[in-house]
C-alpha cells in the first residue's frame, strides 16, 4: 500500500501550470496568514467567543458553576481532551486556548496542502494559492472555532497526522501504523478529524491497486473500532461503565424496532438535506468536478478511488444514526467539504489539460473548469467564515459590554452583587440555556471569577415588572428588596438567530 506515480497519458497536452516551487518557500505561510485575516479567523483567535460547554476545559477542577471536565468522558469518550486539560488547558485562558487552536489549524491546513502536492496536484502559484485558501476556508470547520479548550487536542492530532502521512505512506507497515495511531487519537479527541485524514490518504495513494485502497479503508474502520474499544475500556476503569452514556439532549433512539428504523432514517435524511442546503454552492462545484473528472481518463481512476472512500465514510455516518438515532450536527460533518474540494483538486493534476468536446465543435479546457470551481469554493468558504465568525463576534461584543456594565464599581465604591434574569419562556429551551450560560461566564470573567447567581423568585418578579413596564436595557440597579442586599440585574438578551 504505497504511493505510486501515475503513468503518463498517451500524447498528453502539457498544462500551462508551472512547477509550484517557482513560487518560493513563502507561499504557504503567506496564504495561511492572509486566510486568517480575510476569514476573520484572527479575530476569533485574539478575542474569542467561547461556547458555554467549552468552559470545563478552560478552568481548574472545582471552579464554581463549572461542571467537571472528566465527566465528559462518560458521555463522549474523548480522553485525550481530558489529558490536555490536566496538562495544559486549566492553566491557560480563553485567549491562549484560541490562539493555540488557530496555530494548530494553520499547521493542519499547511499539512493537508502539502499532502495534495505529494499527490501530484501541483498547479502554478496563483492557482495553488486558491487551492490553499479553499483547504483553509472549510464552510463546516469554521463552526468548531468556539470550543478551543475542548478541541485543541483534536486539531493538533490532525496536524500531526497530515504532516506525517507522506512519510508513513512509503511502506505498508508505516501506513498501517499511521492509520492505527492517528485514528485512535482522533476517536479519543474528536472523531471527525480522522475522517479528513483517511480521505487525504486515499488521494495520496494515487493509482495504487484497488486492494491497497480497500485495505486502507478497511484498516480505518478497524482502527476506529479499536479507538472506540479503548474509550469504552477507559470508561469502565474510571466509571464502571463499559460504553458511553449518551446525553439526553442528543435524543438517542436505539434501533430496536422497524419504527425506530423509520424514525432514525428520517432524522438522517432531514439532517443531510439541511446540511447540503446550507452549502449548495459547494454541492454544485462537487457535481461539476465529478462529471468532468469522470470523463477524463487520467483523472477517472483516482476519482473512482476517492468516491469509494467517500461512500465508506457516508455509510459509517448513516450507520451511526440508524443504529443509535443520534444525528451528527453539521459542525461534525467535516468530510462534506471534501466532497467538493478533493474532486476539484484532482482536476488540477499538473500533467496535462484535457479538452471536453461540446456541441457545435466547441471545446472547453478542464483546467479552466477546475479553476472556476476552485474560485467558487474559496470565495464561498471565505464568505461562510466571515458570516459565522462575524455573528459570533457581534454577540461576544454585546455580552462583553453587558458584563462590563454590570460589574463596574457602584457610586459608593462597592462591588455589585450581580443576578441574572431570563424570560421564563426562553430559559428552558436549548438556545436559551446556552446563551444564558454564555452571558453568565462573560460576567464571571469581568467579576474576578465570581459566578453570578440566578435571581430569586422575588427578584425575578421585580426584574420582569421593570423590564416590561419601563423598557429597561440589559443591565440596571435593582436596589434592595426586603432583607436582600443591593443587586444589579442582568437580563439575558433574546438568543441570536445563529444559535
Amino acid at each position: 500500500m504505497t504511493t505510486q506515480t501515475l503513468a503518463p497519458a498517451a500524447n498528453p497536452r502539457r498544462t500551462r501550470f508551472p512547477n509550484p516551487r517557482s513560487a518560493g518557500p513563502f507561499l504557504v505561510p503567506a496564504v495561511v496568514a492572509v486566510a486568517l485575516l480575510v476569514t476573520e479567523g484572527l479575530s476569533q483567535a485574539v478575542t474569542p467567543f467561547i461556547r458555554k460547554d467549552d468552559w470545563p476545559f478552560l478552568v481548574p477542577a472545582g471552579t464554581t458553576g463549572v461542571p467537571s471536565a472528566v465527566a465528559h468522558d462518560l458521555t463522549e469518550g474523548r480522553w485525550l481532551n481530558t489529558a490536555w486539560w490536566h496538562l495544559v488547558g486549566q492553566y491557560g485562558t480563553p485567549t491562549t486556548a484560541a490562539l493555540t487552536y488557530a496555530a494548530g489549524y494553520a499547521l493542519l491546513v499547511a499539512g493537508l496542502w502539502r499532502v495534495l502536492h505529494h499527490a501530484g496536484i501541483r498547479p502554478g502559484p496563483l492557482v495553488d494559492a486558491l487551492l490553499g485558501l479553499a483547504v483553509f476556508a472549510s464552510a463546516v470547520w469554521v463552526q468548531l472555532l468556539y470550543w478551543p479548550g475542548t478541541l485543541t487536542p483534536s486539531v493538533l492530532v490532525a496536524a500531526a497526522g497530515a504532516w506525517t502521512l507522506p512519510w508513513a505512506a512509503r511502506s505498508r507497515v508505516g501506513l498501517g501504523a499511521w492509520l492505527l495511531l492517528t485514528e485512535v487519537a482522533a476517536v479519543l479527541s474528536y472523531p471527525p478529524v480522522g475522517v479528513v485524514l483517511v480521505l487525504f490518504a486515499v488521494v495520496l495513494l494515487r493509482d495504487a491497486p484497488w486492494r491497497g485502497v480497500l485495505a486502507l479503508l478497511g484498516g480505518w474502520v478497524a482502527a476506529f473500532a479499536v479507538g472506540v474499544g479503548i474509550a469504552y475500556t477507559l470508561n469502565w476503569v474510571a466509571f464502571g461503565d463499559f460504553g458511553l452514556k449518551i446525553a439526553s439532549w442528543r435524543h438517542p433512539d436505539p434501533l430496536t424496532s422497524l419504527h425506530a428504523l423509520h424514525v432514525n432514517a428520517s432524522r438522517y435524511v432531514h439532517a443531510s438535506l439541511s446540511l447540503w442546503a446550507g452549502q449548495w454552492w459547494a454541492a454544485v462545484a462537487a457535481a461539476v468536478a465529478v462529471v468532468v473528472g469522470w470523463r477524463d481518463p487520467a483523472v477517472r481512476p483516482r476519482l473512482e478511488r476517492l468516491l469509494v472512500g467517500l461512500a465508506v465514510v457516508a455509510t459509517m455516518d448513516a450507520a451511526q444514526t440508524l443504529l443509535t438515532g443520534i444525528v451528527t450536527e453539521a459542525r461534525g460533518q467535516l468530510w462534506t467539504w471534501l466532497v467538493a474540494l478533493l474532486p476539484v483538486a484532482l482536476l488540477l493534476d499538473g500533467r496535462r489539460v484535457l479538452h471536453l468536446g461540446l456541441p457545435r465543435g466547441r471545446w472547453l479546457p478542464v483546467d479552466r473548469l477546475a479553476v472556476a470551481a476552485l474560485v467558487v469554493l474559496a470565495a464561498g468558504g471565505v464568505l461562510a467564515w466571515r458570516a459565522d465568525v462575524g455573528e459570533h463576534q457581534s454577540t461576544r461584543a454585546q455580552y462583553a459590554a453587558i458584563a462590563a456594565d454590570a460589574t463596574h464599581a457602584r457610586p459608593d465604591g462597592k462591588d455589585p452583587v450581580v443576578v441574572v434574569y431570563q424570560d421564563p419562556a426562553v430559559r428552558p429551551t436549548r438556545a436559551g440555556n446556552i446563551m444564558a450560560g454564555t452571558l453568565r461566564f462573560a460576567v464571571r470573567q469581568d467579576d474576578e471569577g465570581t459566578f453570578p447567581r440566578w435571581c430569586t423568585p422575588v427578584e425575578c418578579r421585580e426584574i420582569a415588572a421593570r423590564t416590561h413596564s419601563r423598557g429597561h436595557g440589559s443591565v440596571f440597579d435593582l436596589g434592595r428588596i426586603g432583607n436582600l442586599p443591593d443587586v444589579v440585574a442582568v437580563v439575558v438578551p433574546t438568543p441570536p438567530t445563529w444559535i
